[in-house]
């Protein structure tokens, strides 16, 4: 599943598990350079019943890292600026 979240490529995917579960598995990319992978995230503790649930906690984990890594940003251009 891909989405764009404040200008950032998102992807979530649900991985097999053995028992017909799920767990979360993401990538974010480049807001610039979309095929440039920025982070990649696997939650393989977190575990879901339905493939959609587990591509969506991606999504979820990917849209919170994106707002903290933008909340970051401008701390550190605050403290520059100060």
């Amino acid at each position: 599943m891909q989405h764009n979240y404040k200008h950032h490529p998102i992807h979530g995917f649900a991985v097999a598990e053995s028992g017909m579960l799920w767990h979360p598995r993401g990538l974010v990319f480049d807001p610039k350079r979309s095929t440039r992978e920025v982070k990649r995230l696997e939650c393989s503790e977190i575990i879901s019943t339905n493939r959609e649930e587990a591509e969506e906690y991606a999504l979820t984990l990917w849209r919170a890292w994106v707002d903290g890594i933008r909340s970051e940003s401008k701390n550190q251009r605050k403290l520059t600026a100060g």
